[in-house]
């Protein structure tokens, strides 16, 4: 036992010796850059690209193997334009596991790298030349590999679409890593300005993660994610968006999931201020199903309309890529302006369909309060219950609500159709009015005379009116006087407007009548009054 010891350390000894013999050899004799011409024609022959080595090789042995190597070019398949460029790059392999036979990366690190991915007319891509042709239907080993760092910086990727003319750009890109290996987590450091013309983006974007992968298992975990972005996009300038949470993904069974994910924005949209902020505590997506806990939306707007503070939440979201649903829906809204102060809350169960663009809130709650020292007792309030239907498919929306607003109890249908040309259909019941409680306190005990300052009914308005419906009014007080069983049916076509049956009872008569107003021509009116006793 202790000569075959002996013999052991004696061998290894023996190899090692002859190794490191080996290496100083091959440093002293060997110059890769001798080669330079014979790898330049290789490269020209097999791919039909023109490859530049314009800087100098140099191999380095310890204490790792590897190579650094100086501006590198490759141009465009059978073409002199640049495909890619490198002005350094080191690639050092440690030199322990060699000797177990594993491929252990101890650093990759580049300098000045620039690309360009196209996308051509016909479809494809100026590295299709590049990428394998050798296909089979053996299962393919999982790539493995270990580095111990990796390090890019100032470099710029460039992608261009010509079959959109978009264009994406990554300018100043650095990426520094720990160690990447299998199960083994890592941090990630990633900084990059974000460019584009379709959409319109000049954003600047950083972000850290610890990541970890099992490629055998397709499984990816990132934790304690942050992300932040600055700059312009679209029409919005001032823009700061942070992002933060642990996301994880399983390609091979097709499951995502988000915990803790909490995205905040600001910015402005010309004069328009906003503030918002996203809470998903935990969101799951299983191949086509997603399931949400509770989603909550937090939003802030200052604007010259108003200012405006918004609180949506979902919960117990569950759908897919077609379809949603959520048990229940609430909608907190507060908005603020000169003379007055709106406070809107709503309830209600809610569906939707994503690629039909349908919303549905089944049973609907929807209390106002309005506050102003203009209104009766300075406040309105009101609560009506119903359902509403929206349809983005076919531009319509759909309401029927009931319940209380000022003094009075209402019941109303609503239909709109058409976002652009709209047609507005309308059908209201009203149990009561007392119209003199808004009128100037002058008013109503007078009849209504026109204000001297008054505008004019600007009529041009009325060109583009598609308008229909019914109001009835059970009982009406106006100017002091009590009206009952007001009926007024209203249509407004082609600019013009007929008002018409107008009937309601009046000290125990009645009335009924018609008004017409041409906003095409030269306003023609016409009424026919009849009162019986």
């Amino acid at each position: 036992m202790k000569k075959f010891l002996k013999y052991s350390l004696w061998s290894a000894g023996v190899a090692g010796a002859i190794a490191i013999a080996g290496i100083i050899y091959i440093t002293a004799t060997f110059n890769p850059n001798d080669y330079k011409t014979q790898i330049i024609k290789l490269v020209k022959d097999k791919q039909q690209r023109n490859l530049k080595l314009n800087g100098d090789i140099k191999l380095v042995f310890f204490p790792s193997i590897g190579a650094n190597i100086g501006k590198v070019s490759l141009s465009e398949f059978q073409s002199d334009e640049e495909f890619i460029y490198i002005d350094s790059a080191r690639v050092s392999l440690a030199l322990l596991p060699l000797l177990s036979r594993r491929v252990v990366v101890d650093e990759v690190s580049i300098s000045g790298l620039k690309a360009a991915l196209v996308k051509f007319k016909n479809g494809k891509l100026n590295i299709d030349d590049l990428l394998s042709k050798n296909e089979t239907n053996q299962e393919k080993t999982p790539l493995e590999f270990d580095i111990a760092t990796v390090h890019v910086e100032d470099s710029e990727l460039t992608y261009l679409d010509e079959t959109t003319a978009t264009q994406y750009v990554l300018k100043g890109f650095n990426l520094n890593t720990a160690r990447i290996a299998n199960g083994v987590p890592g941090k990630i450091d990633f900084a990059a300005v974000i460019q584009s013309n379709k959409p319109k983006l000049n954003i600047a974007a950083q972000m850290k993660a610890t990541l970890t992968f099992d490629l055998k298992k397709q499984q990816f975990q990132m934790e304690g994610l942050a992300l932040q972005a600055k700059g312009a996009a679209l029409d919005i300038s001032n823009l700061a968006v942070l992002a933060i949470g642990n996301i994880n993904a399983n390609f091979d069974t097709q499951e995502f999931s988000a915990r803790k994910l909490a995205v905040t924005a600001t910015g402005a949209q010309g004069k328009n201020n906003f503030d918002a902020k996203l809470d998903a505590p935990e969101l799951n997506l299983v191949q086509n199903n997603f399931t949400g806990d509770k989603l909550t939306l937090n939003a802030k707007l200052d604007s010259a309309f108003g200012n405006i503070v918004a609180n949506l939440a979902l919960f117990d979201l569950t759908g897919n890529p077609q379809s949603f649903k959520s048990s229940a829906l609430t909608l907190e809204l507060d908005m603020k302006q000169p003379e007055h102060a709106f406070k809107i809350k709503l309830d209600s169960p809610v569906t939707g369909n994503i690629e039909q663009q349908q919303l549905n809130l089944s049973n609907l709650t929807l209390a106002v309060n309005v506050t102003g020292d203009q209104l009766p007792n300075k406040s309105i309030n009101s609560e009506m219950k119903g359902n509403v239907q929206i349809d983005g498919s076919r531009q319509s929306v759909q309401a029927n609500l009931a319940g209380g607003l000022l003094q009075s109890q209402i019941k109303a249908k609503l239909a709109v159709n058409g976002f652009q040309d709209t047609a507005i259909r309308f059908d209201i019941d009203v149990d009561q009015f007392d119209a003199d409680l808004y009128l100037p306190k002058n008013a109503a005990s007078v009849a209504i005379k026109p204000s001297p300052t008054e505008q004019p009914l600007e009529l041009a308005d009325l060109k583009n009116l598609n308008l229909e419906g019914g109001l009835r009014i059970g009982v009406l007080k106006i100017a002091n006087a009590k009206l009952s069983q007001v009926r007024l049916d209203v249509k407004a076509h082609n600019g013009l407007l007929t008002i018409s049956p107008l009937s309601t009872n009046l000290y125990q008569g009645s009335m009924k009548g018609s008004q017409k107003i041409n906003a095409q021509t030269t306003p023609r009116i016409a009424i026919n009054q009849n009162l019986t006793p």
